[in-house]
């Protein structure tokens, strides 16, 4: 499965629809609430950082930045200047206690079932402690994702949807963890797009 579904996001990722240029606002909010001042020394890992739209922006709060991904494809993308790493979750070629902070964006739900467990202790494992995770889950009302899993550009590709108490339980050995959620439905679209937020401290 996770063979497929790595094959699936390098085709993906020849799409010209793929390059997204802009971040999410929703780590640009976070990003400026809780980092706003550069803090020398740091290190940010985008994890999973597909056509590289957040790496500039965490240019701007954190000393140094990686970006990794299992789509060579993908990391082609990024800027040039920026470090990168070829890995996928939950194998990460980074040490224990490497980052400030990771975000992990869109990411965890496309993950077989019995690697959810061991990739939340990777992540774990690579931040510091009192670092943290941002990251989505894509939530059991969202219907839009099954459409692109059958007919549109991830067919044949992996994915799961989750409640917000399973998406809080993974999370539970973390020292904090604020929760929130995002829906929308694109435009012309029926489909509904949901996402549980999730911004956990080790």
């Amino acid at each position: 499965m996770a063979g497929t579904n790595q094959t699936v996001w390098e085709t993906h990722y020849t799409r010209e629809r793929a390059r997204q240029l802009y971040p999410d606002e929703n780590v640009v909010r976070l990003l400026k609430r809780n980092f706003a001042v550069p803090q020398t020394g740091t290190r940010a890992l985008d994890l999973g950082s597909g056509s590289g739209r957040h790496l500039p922006l965490l240019a701007e709060h954190f000393s140094e930045v990686v970006a990794c991904d299992f789509s060579h494809t993908s990391l082609k993308m990024s800027d040039c200047t920026i470090k990168r790493s070829q890995a996928a979750l939950p194998e990460l070629p980074f040490a224990d206690s490497s980052f400030d902070f990771v975000l992990c964006w869109g990411v965890l739900h496309y993950l077989d079932a019995a690697l959810l467990g061991p990739a939340v202790t990777s992540l774990e494992r690579i931040l510091k402690k009192g670092g943290h995770v941002f990251l989505t889950l894509r939530a059991d009302s969202d219907t839009h994702l099954a459409a692109q899993l059958h007919t549109g550009d991830l067919r044949e590709g992996h994915a799961r949807l989750f409640s917000k108490k399973e998406a809080l339980e993974l999370f539970a050995r973390f020292k904090t963890t604020q929760y929130g959620f995002i829906a929308r439905q694109p435009l012309g679209e029926e489909g509904l797009v949901a996402h549980h937020l999730l911004f956990c401290e080790k």
